[in-house]
């Protein structure tokens, strides 16, 4: 028989029980409504099955946040709601704890410039289960796969690329689809001509032009090994290693030579271009001077005046080996009667110096020189 205070336990329990969930439930989920996350968005072009809202978000494999919403891009924006482009709208909140970054546009200005820098969203499959989690890293080389937007996202955004299984999946689709453009016939001949092929290198392999080559070919690889172990001996020469640097200094100097002649080479081709222009000019001026009857003309009398110039210079020369006689001559005289021509130069210019003493007394007493020598001076007598 139950007694009312049984009720009363029963009932005291349940409100107990009930009133300690909670606790847990609001100590347990406080943290989330209290804590300020960082939303970022990115757009998917392909199936997210597997990927849910709380899937984890990994930078490098580090978690920093989770899917907060997953949607539809027409239903985010009205500029894409009369696109033909059905993105897949993926919301997720980032931890900044976990980015180490204090405020939301700092998240939003750092992000920007790693995205310039090739950080990407790429799906991922979580182990064996199917699940999806999104993998942000840096994939430069996916720069051409982005997705084009025709509208400014509302929070930090980061392009998506395709995931590696979507990749495989379009690679199988488009061997299977080039696979059933070919008909059986084409593969028949294929496979014969591969068979034939074959065949003709089996029976190439054994005559003996096959074995010659052979033979050559291994005598080839010898010599290929001793020039690759007499390269490595030289490379490993000292000399050879200071070789390098000496090289690029070299190279380096011959650049610095040619950047600060930069200007001179620019300069001396243009003036090459202006004497070509004007080796041009003269060249066609004096092709329509070479082209005037008068022109030809003078050239039918250069010849006359070329032979006349011939005569005169063979006259000259037996005038000039005259002449040259006549000196010799003279020198044999001049050499025969040097005693004569020194006493008749001594007489010459004792004649001179007898006419200057002349010339001088002439000046001081003109009389004296005409009638006798001057008069005798008076002295007068001291009184």
């Amino acid at each position: 028989m139950i007694r009312k205070t049984d009720y009363f336990k029963l009932g005291l329990f349940t409100i107990t029980g009930t009133i300690l969930f909670l606790a847990v439930i609001i100590i347990l989920g406080a943290g989330r409504y209290f804590k300020t996350d960082y939303l970022m968005e990115t757009y998917i072009n392909e199936s997210v099955n597997g990927l849910e809202v709380g899937s984890p978000v990994k930078l490098k494999g580090v978690s920093i946040g989770r899917v907060a919403h997953i949607g539809f891009v027409v239903g985010e924006y009205v500029q894409a709601a009369g696109s033909d482009l059905r993105y897949v709208y993926v919301e997720c909140e980032i931890d900044p704890g976990q980015v180490g970054i204090a405020t939301e546009k700092e998240f939003k200005q750092v992000m920007s410039q790693e995205v310039a820098k090739g950080l990407r969203v790429r799906p991922a499959t979580l182990g064996l289960t199917g699940q999806i989690f999104l993998n942000v890293d840096y994939f430069p080389d996916d720069g051409d796969a982005e997705l084009p937007i025709e509208w400014k996202p509302k929070h930090t955004y980061i392009p998506a690329v395709p995931s590696t299984l979507n990749r495989v999946e379009q690679a199988v689709a488009s061997i299977s689809s080039t696979l059933s453009s070919l008909k059986k016939e084409d593969l028949e001949k294929i496979v014969g001509d591969a068979k034939e092929i074959v065949g003709s290198i089996r029976e190439f392999l054994k005559t003996k032009g096959a074995q010659k080559a052979g033979r050559r070919l291994l005598d080839i690889m010898a010599e290929t090994h001793t020039l690759l172990a007499r390269v490595n001996e030289i490379l490993s020469d000292p000399a050879t290693e200071q070789l390098i640097p000496e090289t690029t200094r070299a190279v380096a100097g011959i650049r610095s030579i040619v950047e600060d002649s930069r200007n001179d080479i620019v300069q001396a081709a243009s003036e090459a271009k202006l004497a070509m222009a004007s080796m041009k000019t003269a060249a066609a001026a004096l092709e329509r001077n070479l082209a005037d009857p008068r022109v030809d003309k003078a050239m039918s009398k250069i010849g006359p005046t070329l032979e006349n110039i011939s005569r005169a210079s063979q006259e000259l020369t037996i005038a000039v080996g005259k002449v040259h006689g006549l000196v010799n001559r003279l020198n044999g005289v001049v050499a025969t009667e040097e005693g004569n021509i020194h006493a008749i130069i001594n007489d010459v210019r004792e004649v001179m110096d007898n006419i200057k003493e002349l010339s001088g007394d002439a000046k001081r007493y003109p009389s004296g020189v005409l009638f006798g020598q001057p008069p005798r001076q008076t002295v007068p007598e001291t009184p």
